[in-house]
């Protein structure tokens, strides 16, 4: 790159740069000037007079124009000879010839800085996941045009014809089957079974969420009992005082129902139970005349060679006092992952147990390589108010650990509602260990109405033995800690006599086999009365459970923290904190409750009910790790009621009508719908069971609206009265005696009466409880709802290939789920 020759302009009009190249001399001066040529005197001196004496301004003179027109034209002249040089040499820049610039260096406009703004990451060609998914979407159209358009050639053989149409139709099969969902694997792990299967399987394939490992730390005689227990001088079996008191508060409330439906109750039923089962004692049953005899593992099988066993062959395992080589560990509780320092000592421990569980369970349906696996999709299941940390380490071991292809993920409650075929329900999910309750509304849930509670059918099970030893069971022994045999059977006779109905409540006789590895199977005959449905109502009366209130700690996985606040970021639910504050509606006063709807309407009057919620007020780290154990029936009314707040409530009765429970803790009781019926009717305040709660609402905010105007002009007023000089009505303050005196002044109170004429005008808001479709059990409608959201056709935007996550991680989850994570 060559430039333009420049000069310096020096005080003396014919010096030139000692550097420059010799320029064409004018023509008025001579060509060959004579260095040593002596000049005149009165020329030099006027020289040394012009150099030296200051102008009259005080600066250097200014040459004259003729002077700097002369110099003009040597640098011409001079630029002219250089040019001429460089074209002979071959090495100028000639911009018609070789096109170089004059530099490369791209010229940066400024900011303007009155209308500033960025589209990042505003547009979906921004997204890397987006754009590879359109471009993977072009390609496979590219390719199949490719395929139609392509040149025939000439047919050779008839042989070749008939593997070509072989090769076509096995093609085609194999497009139909991934269209239909054949390539889709739906994944619903639970606490105690894990539901996996085949998108177009008619039913999921449950798996024991179990898994046994050799017992390094075993101690002898350290065995635990469940439930604990004491034995009195008549040898009738005792339990704590508090679980007395809450059997007599569910006695007196069930004597009070059956009275109400004119049940009849003889009042000697409980004595005349108890009676007959201590005389009972075992039968021994021949091997032959067993029905469901126990294969138990024997001490010389090849699987206990092994470093694990996984899934139903790990509930054959004789473990019991006697036999303590192995024990059982149970990767997820209460719906999330068993932080639990007495399993697991760290997360890459539990990890492996998964990963093991989950590789068991492909074998369980034909996937047995990663070949296979690489080329399957995963819809995971995750809970309606899941743990950030849970959803994304399970979504990393399902494509690192396993080996899916893609992933996506999709809510426990919106999948209920696939399932069931409905577009509004709130969906109750009684699970083994936890209860989540959502509403959801045209496939989305609404955030502020979930709920958590963490009792399930395994507190149903532990409370239904409690009573019946209370009533002289005759398995005195039975132990639930020996989950093999013992917890078995005490499951299956809360799931076989538990029950709803009130006309099934009565002195009944019942028999059970008693199953123990080592022994011959035992009969014995029991008789029950209203210990199968005391026990079932513990879910409306959580303190039978006895479950500790204690916090749980978080030794393996820490929360969830956003990278740029530094705070916690899990989802946030209104109602699950009311219920963790004991604020809720059920319990809440008829003005307070109107206050409080009035108040919570206008701060969510213009949210986004779908959009991810900011907490207003976000629990602590303790609040959020107690157990929630508030009952069903109050639970279900805040969930809905909060669901009315962020929408309308004309939605809430519709949720109200349409009651959809899941799972195998509740649906599987006879009679339930009716009791949850009555339950919710009992709890629900007045105002909310009146379809006139809009002009109720609207009367309490005008009422509000005065209290608050009235409020503002005796706030003024006041400040008028202090102001001193200059001083401004804003910098005027009031102290707390005067607040008070002002707050007590202006204090709403309401017009009840007025309030209830209001009421009255409406109807009652009717409650429904929808059944589970006849040919689905109630625990597997969530995995069949997947199943059908997997083949739709817009849950191809929501799968996640392994680069992407590799790349992204849990921003993958932000941009493909269709709600906000």
């Amino acid at each position: 790159m060559s430039a333009t020759p420049v000069f310096k302009e020096e005080e003396d009009d014919h010096s030139i740069l000692a550097s420059s190249p010799p320029a064409t001399p004018l023509p008025e001066e001579s060509t060959t000037p004579e260095k040593n040529k002596p000049e005149p005197e009165s020329t030099v001196e006027g020289d040394k007079k012009r150099r030296k004496a200051p102008a009259k301004g005080g600066g250097p003179k200014k040459p004259s124009e003729e002077v700097l027109q002369r110099r003009r034209e040597g640098r011409i002249k001079a630029a002219a000879t250089i040019a001429q040089n460089l074209k002979k040499t071959g090495i100028g820049r000639f911009e018609d010839q070789n096109g170089f610039t004059l530099t490369s260096v791209r010229t940066v406009p400024l900011i303007n800085q009155k209308n500033y703004f960025a589209d990042y990451l505003k547009k979906d060609e921004q997204v890397t996941l987006i754009r590879n998914w359109r471009n993977e979407k072009v390609n496979q159209v590219s390719t199949k045009d490719a395929t139609k358009s392509g040149d025939k050639k000439p047919l050779e053989d008839d042989d070749d014809d008939e593997d070509d149409d072989e090769d076509n139709d096995n093609e085609e099969g194999a497009l139909e089957k991934a269209r239909m969902g054949d390539d889709t694997i739906v994944f619903h792990p639970g606490s105690q079974v894990l539901r996996i299967g085949r998108a177009t399987a008619g039913s999921p394939t449950p798996i024991p969420m179990v898994i046994a490992v050799p017992n390094r730390n075993k101690k002898s005689g350290d065995y635990a009992v469940v439930p604990e227990r004491g034995v009195d001088e008549d040898g009738s079996v005792e339990f704590s005082e508090s679980f007395d008191a809450v059997k007599s508060v569910v006695t007196k409330d069930f004597k009070a129902r059956m009275r109400y439906y004119k049940r009849r109750m003889m009042p000697n039923s409980r004595e005349s139970a108890a009676n007959f089962n201590k005389k009972q004692e075992g039968e021994d049953v021949p091997d032959g005349y067993d029905p469901n005899k126990m294969d138990w593992i024997e001490k010389d099988d090849e699987l206990l060679e092994g470093d694990y066993i996984c899934g139903k062959d790990a509930l054959r395992l004789p473990i019991n006092e006697s036999f303590q080589d192995w024990r059982l560990k149970f990767p997820i509780v209460n719906g999330g992952f068993n932080q639990s320092p007495e399993d697991y000592l760290s997360p890459q421990e539990l990890l492996g147990d998964l990963h093991r569980i989950v590789v068991d369970a492909l074998k369980s349906i034909d996937i047995n390589t990663k070949e296979e696996t690489a080329n399957l999709k995963c819809l995971f299941v995750i809970p309606d108010l899941y743990d950030k940390i849970y959803v994304e380490t399970w979504v990393d071991l399902l494509f690192n650990a396993v080996g899916f292809g893609r992933v996506g993920i999709i809510q426990e409650a919106v999948a209920a509602t696939f399932g069931a075929g409905v577009s509004c329900a709130c969906v109750v999910d009684v699970g083994a260990e936890k209860t989540s309750i959502s509403c959801v509304d045209e496939g989305m849930v609404i955030n502020d109405s979930r709920v958590k509670l963490d009792y399930g059918g395994v507190n149903i099970t532990e409370a239904f033995t409690k009573l019946l030893l209370q009533q002289d069971f005759p398995y005195k022994d039975i132990n639930l800690a020996n989950y093999n045999d013992d917890w078995q059977l005490a499951d299956n006779l809360k799931k076989e006599f538990g029950t709803f109905d009130d006309a099934d409540i009565a002195v009944q006789l019942y028999n059970f086999y008693k199953r123990k590895p080592g022994e011959r199977t035992q009969k014995f005959n029991f008789k029950v009365y209203d210990e199968v449905m005391l026990a079932p109502l513990g879910l409306f009366y959580p303190d039978l459970f006895e479950i500790s209130k204690e916090t749980r700690p978080r030794y393996l996985f820490p929360e969830s923290i956003d990278q740029y606040t530094g705070e916690p970021n899990d989802p946030y639910s209104k109602a699950h904190e009311n219920l963790v504050t004991n604020s809720s509606f059920s319990d809440t006063a008829d003005e307070t409750l109107l206050i409080k709807l009035v108040e919570d309407k206008l701060i969510f009057k213009q949210a986004n009910v779908y959009a991810k919620p900011r907490a207003p007020r976000s629990l602590t780290a303790e609040e959020v790790q107690i157990p929630v154990t508030t009952p069903l029936d109050k639970a279900i009314i805040e969930s809905i009621t909060n669901a009315g707040i962020a929408t309308d409530f004309s939605k809430a009765q519709k949720l109200y009508d349409n009651l959809l429970v899941v799972g195998g803790g509740l649906a599987k009781f006879p009679g339930f719908d009716l009791l949850l019926n009555d339950r919710i009717s009992i709890w629900r305040p007045k105002y909310l069971s009146s379809t006139s709660l809009d002009e109720i609402l609207n009367h309490v905010g005008k009422e509000k609206e005065k209290v608050d105007t009235k409020r503002k002009a005796l706030i003024t007023e006041a400040k008028e009265k202090k102001i001193k000089g200059e001083q401004t009505l804003d910098e005027v303050e009031l102290t707390e005696e005067e607040l008070a005196a002002i707050n007590k002044e202006t204090q709403l109170t309401l017009d009840l009466a007025r309030t209830d004429g209001i009421s009255d005008q409406g109807s009652l808001v009717p409650i429904n409880v929808l059944p589970a479709p006849n040919e689905f059990d109630p625990q597997e409608v969530s995995w069949k709802g997947g199943s059908v959201y997997s083949r739709l056709k817009v849950v191809n935007e929501m799968w996640i290939g392994q680069s992407d996550w590799n790349l992204l991680h849990s921003r993958c989850l932000y941009y493909k789920s269709l709600f906000n994570y």
